[in-house]
């Protein structure tokens, strides 16, 4: 096999562009290396995707192939195929993987410092050398625009050789990877190839055509949201700067913050809690907790305030280009991350999600797995120990939280589900700490850290004796999972307190885990891994598979177990039946014992609450809110 490692130089990225246009490509393959123009280096990428011998290799290679394909729309295809063949290396995302598998993603030994994945980065960590001219203001980095037309033999000396040494540093760095994984791998009889990388070199490509397509909104709710935001803390200001808390100016008095915070607490008895300085803490927590009606305020107010400064910039930029959100394909659990905006972690104020609109003559589609998580740790629980009555009851098609509440309970699942659809109001306070229990406790968590879980995600007050009875219950009902929890125990302990965890189907490796992150890591990775299949599916059939109904269809949104698609408005139902069809084929691939549900819905913008709405003759609809509300009379 033949690597050829490719740079390109394009235009700037701006606001509703991450594909900017093509200037120049930069290659180099061991023994040659050189620098193409657009309309040539075009050319040349099409040999090599083409050639059956040559794998192309690039740092963060994803955006490259991006601004290509934008350039050149007939060689999207062949991109796909050479991702599909197993013929694309990213240096970017292979480090990932490895400092994960290392357990290197928060510190890396070698440096003492956190991890970063930039080519320069890389230079240094596997050449021992330093790339110059990157970050100064006058860089040629920045200035590639202004070579657009001009043939590449005229171009200044630096210009040149600094798009060149891109490429053959690449391709360096490459080997250097590739040296460097047995010996690790060695040290701790792990394989001499670093599992999953095909793959994860798949999701980075599937995902960067997400982020490059983005996501609008819509101008009047941002101007709602704003205003609703302004009020509520304009209000709270006023009040605010009449306590002293703020000065007229609207600068917050820090100093005037923590007397009122340490009157607080030792007015309860207690000492302030403090920052690791040994100042008195002001945290939104410690506001919080102060039991002061005033630092109540001052804390209600914290999250609009955010929402006002940082949010709302990024909403209205979305009424005029597209926002570009960067999804990273790989964190050390085998989730996704998302961020600028984080769309898999939105404000949960009312409101929020609403701003967010299809383009014209569209319709979202969304489409999520029922509790994903616990049915591949159902998986899980049937590869090791052959049985278990979590799967058993998910077999079954039992509802996994009201069996859950069922022995919170004490009593049969038939009744529970009777009582639950007449709207039992003991059944339904039981199913919401049967869910804070379903996702809690198969983390390890212990009683403490329950109490602190359940409030922060359920808004439950559970008291540290509860906690433990509630554990007890959720145990005996899933005995299985008492033994899990001792393996991953045991595996600590013979690690001397951490251990490499190796995911199942996909094999992708995690070092440093310990008791919790044990206990995590294997059912978080199955949903990962199957969910990123998914959608890589799905946006391969919305991109170059003109055979299926959700072909013209865009992605503009992945929140790890759900997937929000703008589909053209006449084809809604087919395109949101094969999303979910598509969804539940690529989990089957990791769940095959375990039966997979994936419901999708139609809206007209991103509601958080939205179901499955059918006409008379049974074709998916848009849910809108005033039917909800009207269903609910």
């Amino acid at each position: 096999m033949k690597y050829v490692a490719f740079d390109t130089e394009t235009w700037l990225i701006a606001p509703g562009r991450l594909a900017p246009k093509l200037v120049c490509v930069s290659y180099y393959d061991g023994k040659r290396g050189g620098l193409l123009d657009a309309e040539m280096g075009a050319a040349y990428l099409h040999d090599w995707l083409t050639d059956p011998q040559v794998t192309l290799v690039g740092h963060n290679v994803a955006f490259d192939f991006g601004v290509l394909v934008q350039q050149e729309p007939h060689l999207m295809p062949l991109v796909w195929q050479a991702y599909d063949k197993g013929r694309v290396y990213d240096t970017q995302v292979y480090e990932k993987l490895r400092k994960i598998a290392l357990g290197w993603d928060k510190i890396d030994p070698e440096t003492g410092k956190m991890p970063r994945y930039t080519l320069a980065a890389l230079v240094t960590q596997y050449l021992g050398e330093s790339m110059s001219g990157k970050d100064e203001a006058d860089a040629w980095r920045y200035r590639y625009q202004e070579l657009d037309g001009i043939a590449v033999d005229e171009w200044p000396r630096e210009a040149s050789d600094y798009a060149k040494l891109d490429a053959k540093y690449t391709w360096r760095v490459r080997n250097g990877q590739q040296r460097d994984w047995p010996r690790h791998a060695a040290d701790r009889g792990l394989s001499s190839s670093l599992p999953n990388t095909e793959e994860q070199f798949r999701y980075a490509w599937s995902m960067h055509l997400m982020s490059a397509w983005g996501i609008v909104t819509d101008e009047v709710k941002v101007n709602e949201l704003e205003a609703s935001l302004a009020g509520v803390v304009n209000e709270a200001m006023a009040e605010l700067r009449k306590l002293g808390i703020y000065r007229a100016n609207n600068t917050k008095d820090m100093k005037k913050v923590r007397e009122l915070v340490e009157a607080a607490y030792e007015s309860q008895g207690l000492e302030p809690p403090r920052t690791p300085k040994g100042a008195v803490s002001t945290s939104t927590q410690t506001l919080q907790e102060a039991k002061d009606p005033n630092l109540d305020l001052l804390a209600s107010i914290a999250g609009e305030q955010k929402l006002l400064n940082t949010f709302i910039p990024i909403l209205r930029s979305g009424t005029e280009m597209p926002i570009n959100p960067r999804f990273n394909p790989l964190v050390a659990s085998g989730r996704s991350s998302c961020r600028k905006p984080n769309l898999q972690n939105q404000p949960r104020r009312e409101g929020v999600r609403d701003c967010y609109i299809p383009r014209k003559g569209y319709v979202y589609a969304a489409c999520d797995y029922h509790v994903a998580e616990l049915c591949s740790l159902a998986q899980i629980l049937l590869n090791k120990y052959e049985h278990s009555a979590m799967a058993e009851a998910i077999q079954e098609g039992r509802e996994l939280h009201l069996e859950t509440a069922a022995g919170i309970l004490g009593l049969s699942y038939d009744e529970v589900l009777t009582r639950h659809k007449t709207g039992d109001k003991k059944v339904k306070e039981a199913r919401q700490l049967a869910k804070a229990a379903n996702f809690g406790f198969p983390g390890g968590l212990g009683a403490d850290s329950f109490v602190a879980f359940a409030k922060a995600s359920y808004g439950l007050e559970i008291e540290r004796d509860d906690a433990y009875s509630l554990k007890r219950t959720w145990l005996q009902r899933y005995p299985e999972m008492q033994r899990y929890f001792s393996d991953i125990a045991t595996r600590c302990e013979k690690g001397g307190g951490r251990f490499t965890y190796t995911q199942p189907v996909s094999g992708r490796l995690r070092g440093d885990v310990g008791f919790c992150d044990g206990c995590n890591s294997g059912f978080q990775g199955l949903t990962a891994d199957g969910a990123k299949q998914a959608l890589h599916e799905v946006i391969r059939e919305c991109y170059v598979d003109c055979g299926t109904p959700l072909f013209g269809c865009r992605p503009v949104a992945f929140i790890h177990d759900e997937i929000l698609l703008e589909v053209p408005e006449g084809r809604g139902h087919e395109a949101a039946m094969r999303l979910a069809e598509v969804m539940v084929k690529a989990m089957k691939n990791y769940l095959p014992d375990i039966p997979v549900k994936a419901d999708a819905h139609l809206m007209r913008r991103w509601y958080k609450s939205a179901e499955p709405v059918r006409d008379e003759k049974g074709l998916l609809i848009p849910w809108e809110p005033a039917a909800a509300d009207e269903q609910e009379r």
